[in-house]
């Protein structure tokens, strides 16, 4: 009998499913214990992961035997997930001048994934396929934005019919998108959590499968590929990891590459994982800044507040009940790491530096995660000599609303005398203050 290639194995029971048609079945929950975190385990060699490695890939499906699917015809993909890891030069000089520090700073650009120009691209790709291997031709999921937006397009691509649930402040655009790519949108009346709460019910009602969120097996193995992906292209893990967080499928994702990988490569650890969220919604920060307070009291991960319909101006990070911060904060205080907040009403400053600085647009949530490198070299969160990596979110080709902000250049004229040429470099001091204030 042939062994099968994966297998998904209970985080609480060790409980074994055999494939992801059973967990199906099994309505994505281990039948021993009733949990809903299963981890995925593979029987391949991962003596050819470093030779896979030094390719140049198109897409994240270059780790293909290391991804949950059996057959490589029934890849949906639209080449995302081999983004590039840049050197951000700018924000090293800035640490360096004004904190003394000589440190590496590189970001992970998901706005060039080719799906939908965020980091929710590769688990939709590998979701769709999956759907498609398995025959699954219903599918319902509730989202802030993003995941809506790619799973949207992506299980479009694969002809699998996706309800997808918003929250009443969810950006129009997303709403647009998922509509013109034929996907039904149910736009509820109040927070994400009420979103979850009604998508959960229509699943049940219509016995539809439903995205478990940020434990999801498929989520958390795409975004394993991160990790590949910066040993591939950086040649070592970063010393410190810098995103903004609504969820936490990133640090989830990240240890578990760590993990899975550590038979190749034994020191191999975790980077200092650094969450930020907007002032306007962070119940995260506030658990964590409690615990601190309190010296980390045994259990201190299941003590959060819930902030009831959030009015945050990044509707992507409007996650008041964060269910999986005692997931995230153990891995956090496992590394050293810390949570901090930005001002969100500094947001698009930081989004017009960066577009001065690297001519890139950034979304909404990502230029939190930029303000979150200057929040935490002014915590003294960073030490000399390491590597940081800031993971950028989104592009901004879903927020028109957030691109009308960064206009600061324009002059209303009438007639010629009024017109002057100018410099670009005039800009630069002006936009730079703007942080530091």
């Amino acid at each position: 009998m042939k062994e099968n290639k994966y297998y998904l194995k209970c985080t609480k029971c060790d409980y074994i499913t055999p494939d992801f048609g059973e967990w199906f079945k099994q309505n994505q929950i281990c039948p021993q214990c009733g949990s809903k975190h299963s981890e995925v385990w593979y029987n391949s060699d991962y003596k050819e992961l470093p030779l896979i490695m030094k390719g140049h890939p198109e897409n994240f499906w270059q780790y293909f035997y290391y991804l949950p699917l059996n057959n490589r015809e029934n890849i949906i993909t639209r080449n995302e997930g081999a983004i590039p890891v840049q050197r951000w030069k700018f924000l090293e000089d800035f640490a360096k001048e004004n904190y003394g520090l000589e440190i590496e700073v590189h970001a992970y650009r998901n706005d060039l994934n080719r799906g939908t120009g965020t980091f929710k691209d590769v688990a939709a790709s590998l979701a769709a396929s999956i759907f498609k291997e398995y025959g699954v031709e219903q599918y319902c999921v509730a989202s802030t934005g993003n995941t809506a937006t790619a799973y949207g397009r992506y299980l479009s691509i694969a002809n699998v019919n996706a309800s997808i649930f918003i929250p009443e402040n969810a950006l129009k655009a997303s709403e647009a998108f998922i509509s013109a790519y034929g996907q039904q949108v149910f736009r509820v009346k109040g927070d994400y959590t009420e979103a979850k709460k009604i998508a959960a019910e229509f699943s049940k009602k219509y016995n539809i499968l439903i995205s478990s969120g940020n434990i999801d097996p498929i989520r958390v193995e795409a975004k394993k590929t991160m990790v590949f992906e910066w040993l591939r292209q950086l040649g070592k893990m970063p010393d410190v990891y810098i995103q903004a967080i609504s969820g936490g499928t990133g640090p989830i994702a990240i240890d578990k590459g760590v993990r899975e990988i550590t038979s190749i490569f034994p020191d191999l650890k975790n980077p200092r994982f650094i969450m930020i969220q907007p002032d306007k919604c962070d119940p995260m920060v506030q658990a964590w800044e409690k615990a601190e307070k309190a010296n980390f009291p045994e259990g201190f991960e299941n003590d959060y507040p819930v902030i009831e319909n959030p009015q945050t101006a990044v509707p992507t990070l409007a996650t008041g009940n964060p269910a999986t911060y005692p997931i995230v904060a153990k891995l956090v205080k496992d590394v050293n790491g810390t949570f901090l907040r930005m001002n969100e009403d500094k947001l698009v400053d930081y989004a017009k530096l960066v577009a001065f600085e690297r001519k890139v647009i950034l979304g909404p949530a990502s230029a939190v995660c930029i303000a979150g490198f200057f929040e935490a070299l002014k915590k003294g969160s960073i030490n000399n000599g390491e590597t940081v990596l800031l993971n950028t979110g989104e592009g901004v080709r879903r927020a028109p609303e957030f691109v009308e902000q960064m206009i600061y250049t324009s002059k209303e004229v009438s007639t010629i005398d009024e017109c002057q040429p100018h410099k670009i470099d005039e800009y630069r001091q002006q936009l730079w203050d703007a942080i530091k204030d």
